[in-house]
């Protein structure tokens, strides 16, 4: 028998939940990163192919999903993209080559850019107002609150197992989160299965240029999209890396290297948790120049003066992403959907070049100068912020 929920209360919880599985799922494999590159005896340029490839399938998913939210509606996306949550770090966890491994990366891609789609759509298109805010802010603090998770659970799983379930072998080696979260996604199927939102979802109304006005060029969303995505691209560079940096130039253990990852997300998790109870009078687009304006300062003194200053960009940054949704539906109107989902796949397609160019740098010169791309990335986040063209809704 089906449990019959309101529609809003079924887009929040399942965002929410999902958004638990995805961000664990993400931000385990900058901690296990040391150990895949040592598992597989890969190159830094090597290596970084496997974060690359999850950026290009999650680009694709995005163009997909602006392409089949026009014949399904959210609830039926968000349970395929679970489906791909379930065979993606599945396959990575069995994988016995690299090959193998990035079959696996693949398909955690899809699923990822898939369910970014849907997580913000379902709390964009179905709340509102401060109430909106509030639950972005909630639902990116969940992401904060995984990914605090994701480096304990990354270094301290395997040792776990080991001491009280010897027998289960898989569990007990470095791969162990990953068969972790396939367990946690296959949960979240379930729930799925024997859930329904009431009313049910209905698909999205098409643009009508005489009732919504004309719309916007690609020219004006890809402003839109570089300050977003040159964001994510300068978090996603230190969340990935920071582990990699300590041990290369601190030489520490993966449980140390792994604590400054933890250090990064716990900050990440406060700042986004103290904007779900508090909002300030200044202008939207004045508070993301500031938190962009004091990520690169905390940046500049990692890498210059000490490394703490790194895991203090976490507390900086935590609350640009769920402003940045609010601030492009709140500007973007009626075109939200389209914005939202151009948005997300120009970050996707983004994050691939930086992973790419960060491999690159680090085996040419050195992880402390592929960190200076992140510099260069605020910068062009905050002009692409302040220089993106008006918007008439």
């Amino acid at each position: 028998m089906l449990l019959q929920i309101s529609k809003t209360k079924w887009a929040i919880f399942f965002a929410f939940i999902s958004m638990f599985v995805l961000g664990i799922s993400d931000n385990i494999r900058g901690p296990l990163y040391p150990e895949l590159l040592n598992f597989f005896s890969l190159s830094h340029s090597q290596g970084a192919l496997s974060f690359a490839l999850t950026s290009l399938a999650a680009f694709m998913a995005n163009t997909l999903a602006a392409f089949s939210l026009k014949k399904i509606q959210l609830d039926r996306l968000m349970f395929v993209s679970i489906i791909l949550m379930i065979i993606g770090p599945l396959l990575m966890g069995l994988a016995s080559t690299f090959s193998f491994y990035l079959a696996g990366a693949i398909f955690f891609g899809f699923s990822i850019g898939s369910l970014g789609v849907v997580q913000n759509l379902l709390i964009a298109e179905n709340t509102h107002g401060r109430s909106q805010t509030q639950a972005l802010s909630g639902l990116h603090g969940v992401y904060g609150l995984s990914s605090l998770v994701a480096p304990l659970l990354a270094s301290r799983a395997p040792a776990w197992f080991l001491n009280n379930f010897p027998q289960w072998t898989l569990l007990t080696k470095w791969q162990s989160s990953f068969f972790i979260i396939t367990v946690l996604a296959a949960a979240i199927l379930l729930m799925l299965f024997f859930t329904t939102a009431q009313p049910q979802f209905t698909p999205h109304a098409l643009h009508d240029e005489s009732v919504h006005g004309k719309k916007c060029s690609v020219w004006t969303m890809l402003w839109f999209a570089g300050f977003f995505a040159s964001y994510v691209g300068a978090e996603i560079l230190i969340s990935s890396r920071l582990a990699l940096y300590m041990r290369t130039y601190f030489e520490m253990s993966l449980e140390k290297s792994s604590d400054y990852v933890f250090y990064f997300f716990i900050f990440l998790f406060l700042g986004r948790i103290f904007f779900v109870f508090k909002s300030f009078k200044m202008q939207l687009k004045n508070q993301l120049n500031l938190f962009l304006g004091s990520s690169l300062v905390c940046l500049l003194l990692g890498l210059w003066l000490h490394p703490f200053f790194l895991t203090l960009v976490g507390l900086t940054m935590a609350p640009f992403y769920p402003m940045a949704i609010g601030y492009i539906s709140a500007t973007a109107g009626f075109q939200k959907r389209r914005f939202l989902t151009f948005t997300m796949g120009v970050q996707s397609l983004f994050v691939i070049f930086m992973h790419i160019v960060v491999g690159y740098i680090t085996d040419a010169y050195g992880l402390f100068y592929a960190f200076g791309i992140g510099i260069f990335l605020l910068i062009g986040s905050m002009i692409c912020l302040n220089l993106h063209p008006k918007i008439n809704t």
